[in-house]
């Protein structure tokens, strides 16, 4: 079957042809591209679709996120996303929430999104805190950093962590000063390894319908590429039932925690080889090394502008593993199986490290082929390292929603206004004609496209501040960031990326010209429709659409 859209003002992201009306797809696959003149001769047995004028770029490419644990959980975020400003919002919203949400016995209550930069004090919630919502269900609140949590006394209990529980490697246990018990509070991977990968796993069912909703909110922001970049093994079966039996369309891409078992995912798996299974396919592997800015746990070269309570003044952070030999035969590992690394550094203390081990592995490898590295969320890169990162063939891949969320936090009590204004500084690779990448790391950050791409340009805080103009890109390096350039970040660019003859047919409509709205207005734009491979695979509700009219074998449809 034969799909044409035409009447539209088609953004390619194909420089040999930028602009287009009409669009032909067979099989999915873009068979022509060209003027409504030419296309509309081969509608002939096609369905046929008017797009009335509306703006198509290629499907929007998830250069990094957590697919598939993004929306099993309830979220309490702070305004504007959610209401939960305060711990007392927090409390009362989850009361609210367990009143028609119970809990089945024998499960756990698991939040997520709590934000304490924004709360009086800036204090996290404590157990109890916690403990007002239950004593008897085991309660976990998520911090919006997603490497910090906290837990009430009866997950302590359950899981036996008193006093004497020692601080795992790479994370921090916070104990009363005067009778060292637990608080409640769990950082880096102490939430993970101490407490939620002891938690009951949600049920079969309760996954898949967590990974339909992820994708419902994904599609709706144009997405028809997804990624899982901390994948775990046991998601495996479940994401390929979901996309095997059709319940998502999206392309979902898995990167696998290699520092953990889950690296049995990565057997037999060579990343610039690896093919799409049913929409699903194993894409490399993923390595943490240090924590996150807002929480003041990312590794810095110089102290924080204000040092967390209870550190010294010369306070900067720490490294997620202490033993760089591991880290370089982590690295090697990786090269000898051709498995693509996401490297995950946040502060330049931890990217120093991070490339002075990955060209050391580089180097005892003897590696020379092209594995399109990736240094994640890269949000207090140096001038200088820019620089490194270019030499060693690294591909940055920017959160740079840190902007737009934590802007004013950071410029007021993590790294003061000079090192703030710097962060995730996009025109220093634009200036370099480096390919980069620009990521919203859901769940820290919910998918919205229009809210990145706006921040990209426009640099703009939570509270309407300019943070940084100078390290802003133009709207169509944005676009890049999100379609050509994600779709060479993760070996795709064969397929995706943009529109043209050979390629998959993933388009996003949206409802004005990107190019030509003012840059004030990028946030206000909206998702019309999400096409996956020529099918319409979302629609928004006041999309203007028209009774389907049939003739002579022709389908047609006005958006």
């Amino acid at each position: 079957m034969k799909q044409l859209y035409y009447n539209g003002n088609i953004i390619t992201m194909n420089e040999a042809q930028p602009k287009a009306e009409a669009i032909l797809m067979k099989g999915g696959i873009i068979v022509a591209v060209g003027s409504n003149e030419e296309l509309l001769k081969e509608r002939e047995d096609a369905d046929v679709v008017d797009l009335d004028g509306a703006t198509v770029l290629p499907g929007f490419i998830d250069s990094h996120s957590h697919f598939g644990s993004s929306y099993i959980f309830p979220r309490f975020d702070p305004s504007p996303v959610g209401k939960t400003n305060s711990v007392k919002d927090l409390v009362e919203q989850a009361k609210e929430y367990l009143e028609t949400h119970p809990v089945a016995e024998g499960e756990w209550f698991i939040g997520m999104g709590y934000d304490h930069a924004l709360f009086e004090g800036q204090l996290h919630p404590t157990k109890e805190d916690l403990d007002q919502i239950s004593t008897e269900i085991p309660i976990v609140m998520i911090n919006t950093s997603g490497l910090l949590g906290v837990v009430n006394t009866k997950v302590l209990e359950e899981l036996g962590i008193d006093k004497n529980t020692p601080n795992p490697e790479g994370g921090h246990i916070y104990r009363d000063p005067e009778t060292g018990e637990p608080t409640g509070l769990f950082q880096d991977l102490a939430i993970r390894d101490t407490v939620l990968n002891k938690m009951p796993m949600p049920s079969a069912e309760t996954m898949i319908e967590a990974i339909c909703r992820a994708e419902q909110k994904y599609i709706s922001q144009g997405y028809t590429t997804v990624m899982d970049g901390n994948f775990e093994a046991d998601m495996r079966p479940l994401l390929q039932f979901c996309t095997g039996a059709g319940l998502i369309s999206a392309d979902v891409l898995g990167y696998v925690r290699v520092a953990s078992e889950a690296k049995v995912a990565l057997e037999g798996i060579s990343s610039p080889e690896s093919k799409y299974r049913t929409h699903f396919k194993i894409s490399g592997a993923k390595v943490i090394l240090d924590g996150s800015p807002q929480i003041r746990t990312a590794w810095m070269s110089k102290p924080y502008y204000q040092v967390p309570p209870g550190e010294a003044p010369d306070y900067c952070g720490y490294p997620t593993f202490e033993n760089e030999d591991g880290i370089v035969e982590l690295f090697k590992e990786c090269m000898k199986n051709r498995w693509q690394l996401q490297m995950q550094c946040n502060g330049d203390a931890a990217i120093d490290r991070c490339l002075a081990m990955y060209e050391r592995a580089a180097q005892e490898v003897g590696l020379t082929e092209d594995l399109r590295p990736v240094l994640i969320h890269a949000q207090t890169i140096r001038e200088d390292q820019m620089d490194r990162i270019q030499a060693l063939g690294i591909m940055p891949s920017f959160f740079h929603d840190h902007v737009y969320y934590w802007g004013d936090w950071y410029r007021s009590v993590v790294l003061g206004p000079e090192r703030a204004s710097r962060i995730s500084p996009l025109a220093w690779a634009a200036k370099r004609g480096m390919r980069f990448t620009l990521h919203q790391d859901c769940p820290i950050g919910p998918p919205n496209m229009m809210l990145l791409l706006d921040t990209a340009v426009n640099r703009r805080t939570r509270n309407g501040n300019v943070l940084g103009e100078e390290f802003a890109i133009d709207i169509m390096t944005a676009l890049k960031a999100v379609t050509i350039d994600a779709a060479y970040q993760c070996f795709d660019d064969d397929v995706k990326g943009s529109l043209e003859v050979g390629k998959r047919g993933d388009m996003v409509v949206l409802d004005q010209d990107i190019l030509n709205v003012p840059k004030d207005k990028i946030r206000d734009i909206k998702v019309l429709a999400t096409i996956k491979e020529g099918e319409i695979i979302y629609q928004a509700d006041d999309m203007e659409c028209v009774d389907c009219i049939e003739e002579a074998g022709e389908f047609e449809t006005t958006l």
